[in-house]
Parts: structure tokens; sequence; C-alpha cells
């Protein structure tokens, strides 16, 4: 246990406008119970300060100053960029992201180390707690599963792919060249995640909430499955690429096909004219749309309309679904403005 202490963990956390909530995040980084600690922060361009109140922030804990890397982008480049750039400098045994504008349990990382030195383990995922701007709610335990189906419930997100509660052993990354494709502007951990688990010899659990994930309103992803939709299509050629090399199993070949179906029903309610959909329809039997229960109902009845050739029940499923998310709205809005 003791020997544990010797091992290096390098934490990378991605900056942008995170005044608000970042004094929260670097002070429950600096009290971390574990010392050998390296923290790789990188402002992606922030214009509200937040560089400034980092290094005021480090300043208050002597003891980590040496231990902390800040990284400065000219000009926005976004999160893949920002974490591609770390995990390329990274020097630990062990990493771990957290992000600006969220906290963790003073134990975090003692914890989460202990339990991959213990077990052997090269990744160690913990539980989480949401936090609301009047709330916190614990998440369920995590289901400790098998490899095979921890991929599928990655692939069809069930599991959350977020990098930020996964220690993970850094030879698992370089050797596998696992890092963040710069062109992905979000979703850049699901297009890891997966693969940082396939090559892993063993995932351990811990099921107990060390990392503080805040729930913002205004999350660039939130009610706005739009924004999704090419980087969906995206990470679905990675994973037919990543497959066509590396041996599946039952499970995993499930997850795949669940995965295209959630990505068809995207296409077929929020962009329907996608060059992608109708190779994706014709490939698809009815039979993996009626047992994929992973995705929304609506997904499954518009799918399957549309494969018997009922594309009116598909346009009233979408002129609901857009009535509720108010994007009707938003597009009269910008229209007029534009008047």
């Amino acid at each position: 246990m003791d020997s544990s202490y010797e091992i290096k963990v390098s934490i990378i956390v991605p900056i942008y406008n995170a005044t608000q909530y970042l004094e929260q995040c670097v002070r429950s980084l600096m009290m971390q119970t574990y010392h050998n600690i390296e923290y790789l922060f990188i402002d992606d361009a922030s214009n509200d300060g937040s560089v400034d109140m980092l290094r005021t922030l480090i300043d208050e804990y002597p003891s980590r100053i040496a231990q902390c890397k800040i990284y400065e982008n000219d000009i926005n480049k976004g999160v893949a960029f920002c974490r591609h750039v770390c995990m390329k400098n990274a020097t630990g045994e062990f990493l771990i992201h957290v992000d600006s504008d969220d906290y963790v349990d003073l134990w975090f990382i003692e914890k989460m180390l202990v339990k991959a030195v213990d077990s052997n383990s090269d990744v160690v995922i913990c539980n989480t707690i949401n936090v609301y701007k009047n709330k916190i709610k614990v998440n369920p335990p995590i289901q400790e599963v098998d490899r095979s189906e921890l991929i599928k419930r990655l692939l069809i997100g069930t599991a959350h792919n977020a990098l930020w509660n996964k220690l993970v052993k850094r030879s698992i990354i370089v050797q596998n060249n696992l890092y963040p494709d710069e062109g992905y502007r979000i979703l850049e951990d699901k297009a890891i995640s997966f693969r940082m688990v396939y090559f892993a010899n063993k995932v351990e659990y811990i099921n107990e909430p060390l990392y503080f994930y805040r729930k913002r309103e205004d999350s660039l992803t939130k009610n706005n499955q739009r924004v999704l939709l090419p980087m969906l299509k995206s990470i679905m050629r990675l994973v037919d690429d990543f497959f066509r090399t590396h041996p599946t199993d039952e499970t995993i070949d499930s997850g795949i096909k669940s995965f295209k179906v959630g990505v068809a029903g995207s296409l077929l309610i929020y962009k329907p004219d996608d060059e992608d959909l109708k190779s994706l329809l014709k490939s698809m039997p009815l039979s993996a749309i009626k047992t994929n229960t992973y995705i929304p109902f609506y997904y499954r009845v518009a799918l399957y309309s549309a494969k018997l050739g009922l594309p009116w029940i598909v346009t009233i499923i979408r002129y609901i679904i857009d009535f509720h998310s108010g994007y009707n709205k938003k597009k009269i809005e910008n229209k007029t403005a534009i008047l």
C-alpha cells in the first residue's frame, strides 16, 4: 500500500472562461491527500482572467507549485486539442482528467490509485455526484460488469464516457495512440473511452462518489441533439474502422449494432437528408430496431415507420420533438431577427 506513494499521477485540467467555478476546482485538487501529483493546466484563450486566478490560487499552496505546469493557447482550439497537449506532456504512470467547472473529493486520487495498485488494474472508475444549481444528487451505484459489457455500455451510452471519473495507466494511452482527435469540439471522450477499456487488461470500480460533476444549464449539448450529429457520425466511422482490425465478441457486436441504430435514429429525426442515413436504414433489420431498448421509444417508432414506408409518422414525431424542445420557436425568432 505504501509503495503506491512513489507512483506519480498526472491530472489534466482544460480551462476556458472558468472564473465562476475555478476556485472550488483548484482548491479541491491542491488539497488532495495524495502527494505525488503532476498538475497540467491548459487555458484555451480565456478572456475572463482565468489564468491569473489559477496562478494566484496555486501560489497559496507552496508545496504544490513545483508540481504545476500551465499551458496557454493563443486562440481558442477546443477541449480535444487541450487534452491532447496535456496527455502528450504528462509524465505520470497514471493519468486522469478534471473539468475546470467541477471539483473532487479530497481523497479522489489516493483512493483511485490504491484501488489500481491493489487490484493490478489498468483502469479504475469511480462513482460521481451531479451538482445542480440548488441541489446535489449521488448517482446510482456503478454496475460492475466485465470488459466486453462495459465497452457495449460505453458505445450505447448507458455507461458514462467521461474521462474524468476514470484513472488510466498512461502506457495504455501511449502504446495505443489514444490521444483525442483535435477535430472533435465535443464528444472527444466517447471516441477514447471504449478503446481505452478495450486495451485494459483489467478494469476495477470504486462505488463511492469521488467526483462532483456540475450540471450546467448553458451546456453546449443540452437539449441540442443537432450539435452532436457530426461527431456521432465521426465516432461511428471510428468504431467501424477500429473493430475491423480488432477482435470482438457477441456482447461487443451487440453494442456496435445498438450504437448504429441510435445514430440512425438521431439522423432520421434531426437530419433526414443526411447521406449516410439511407445506407444505415437499408442495412438495418427490423429486429435490430425492435429489440433496441437503449434508445428513446420515439426513435424506434420513427425508424420502424421509415423502414415500413410510412414517412408521415416520422414527420409527426419530428414536429412533436421540435415543438417540445423549442426548436421551431428558435427558428422563427432567428428569421425575425434577420428580417
